[in-house]
């Protein structure tokens, strides 16, 4: 199941949503779960992969009023 997320359609691979706290990079999106990057911008050195819920991960977004910086790759 996708979620929307800030009317901008739903989560898919290759997209980058940026948040105060940092920018989130969806690498992989599967039936139930999303594999992504979470990329600090407070110097940019720091990379953390992770894996969470669709929804879980749509919820945050909206919380955290995110934007969509790059749309979904090509792959």
């Amino acid at each position: 199941m996708k979620m929307e997320t800030n009317n901008r359609g739903p989560l898919a691979k290759g997209q980058v949503w940026k948040t105060r706290a940092a920018d989130i990079e969806i690498v992989a999106l599967g039936k139930r779960f999303i594999h992504y990057r979470i990329t600090r911008q407070f110097g940019r050195k720091k990379v953390s992969a992770q894996i969470s819920g669709i929804e879980a991960m749509a919820n945050y977004l909206a919380a955290n009023s995110a934007r969509l910086v790059k749309g979904h790759s090509t792959n």
